[in-house]
C-alpha cells in the first residue's frame, strides 16, 4: 500500500460525473489521506464510484452556487491542507505527490498555485494556473456562484502575498468540445444572474467575457471584458488587482481575435506605461 499524505484532504463536488470519475479518484486515492466527496444530485453511477474509492460522501442540495457546495465540502475536511479537484481532472501523482509533500512540510505559505492542463480536440494542451492547494483555514473560502475561487478571501487576509507555483499538474478533460458546450451555456446563465445582482462586479464581467470568447462570440465577449477593464483602470476593488496580468492577456487576445488591432496596440502601450 502506498504511503498517503496524512495532512491532506481532497475536496470534490460532482453530479453525474461518472465519465472521468474512476480515473480521477484512482489518481487521488493513492495520494491524499481522505477524499471528501460532495454529491449535488447524481442519477448515474457517480455515487457508486465514489463509494468504491473510499470517499467520505455527503449529499448537498444544489443551489446554483459552486462556492456554497465547495465550502460545505471544506467544512467536512479533517486535515490541515485542502486540495480542490474537479471530477474531470486527474492528478499527475508520480511527481505531484512528492512535490505536494515537500510544499506542505516546508513552508508557511497559506496557498499554492498548480497547473491545470486543459486537453483540447486538436491534441494541444492549454495550460493555466489555479489556486487549488491551500490551508484548511476558516479565513480561506471560495466565493462567486460560478468560476468559484479562493483568491478574494486569500488576498483579503494575506494582502502582500503571492502564491508560490508548484509543478503539480491536473489533466483536465473539461475543455474537450463534447464536454464543454453544456458547461458554457450553464455558466452564462449563472454569470448573468450574478451580474443582475451585482452589475459592476469585475470578476463576473471578466468571466462572462471569457465565456463568450470561448464560444466564439467576440463582440459579446468584448462588451463584458471592457466593462471589467474600466473597473480595473478605476481601481475600484484592490482585492482583484492580482487578476490584472491574467485579465490583460485575455483582453488583448479577444481584441486581436475581433480584428481590433489598433485598439489592441493602444492597450499594449497602456499596459507597458
Amino acid at each position: 500500500m502506498q504511503e498517503l499524505i496524512q495532512g491532506l484532504s481532497i475536496v470534490m463536488i460532482a453530479r453525474d460525473a461518472s465519465r472521468y470519475l474512476e480515473e480521477s479518484l484512482r489518481s487521488l486515492a493513492a495520494v491524499a489521506a481522505e477524499i471528501v466527496f460532495v454529491d449535488t444530485g447524481s442519477t448515474d453511477a457517480t455515487m457508486e464510484i465514489a463509494s468504491r474509492h473510499g470517499c467520505r460522501i455527503y449529499r448537498f442540495e444544489w443551489q446554483d452556487d459552486f462556492s456554497r457546495a465547495k465550502n460545505f465540502g471544506i467544512e467536512q475536511a479533517r486535515y490541515r491542507w485542502i486540495m480542490s479537484v474537479d471530477s474531470d481532472e486527474v492528478l499527475d501523482r508520480e511527481e505531484g505527490k512528492v512535490i505536494i509533500q515537500k510544499a506542505l512540510a516546508g513552508g508557511s505559505a497559506p496557498a499554492f498555485l498548480v497547473y491545470q492542463d486543459n486537453l483540447t480536440d486538436t491534441g494541444e494542451v492549454q495550460q493555466q494556473m489555479a489556486l487549488r492547494l491551500f490551508r484548511n483555514d476558516p479565513r480561506i473560502r471560495f466565493s462567486n456562484p460560478v468560476h468559484e475561487c479562493i483568491s478574494e478571501s486569500l488576498f483579503f487576509h494575506w494582502q502582500d502575498f503571492f502564491p508560490p507555483i508548484l509543478d503539480i499538474h491536473l489533466k483536465h478533460y473539461g475543455y474537450l468540445s463534447g464536454n464543454r458546450k453544456g458547461k458554457l451555456q450553464r455558466n452564462i446563465a449563472l454569470l448573468q444572474s450574478w451580474l443582475d445582482v451585482d452589475p459592476d462586479n469585475i470578476i463576473a464581467n471578466y468571466k462572462l467575457g471569457n465565456t463568450y470568447f470561448a464560444m466564439g462570440r467576440e463582440e459579446a465577449a468584448l462588451n463584458y471584458l471592457e466593462r471589467a477593464f474600466r473597473d480595473f483602470d478605476a481601481g475600484s476593488d484592490t482585492r482583484t488587482l492580482q487578476l490584472l496580468p491574467v485579465f490583460a492577456v485575455n483582453y488583448h487576445r479577444a481584441l486581436i481575435s475581433a480584428g481590433k488591432v489598433e485598439k489592441a496596440k493602444a492597450f499594449e502601450r497602456m499596459m507597458i506605461s
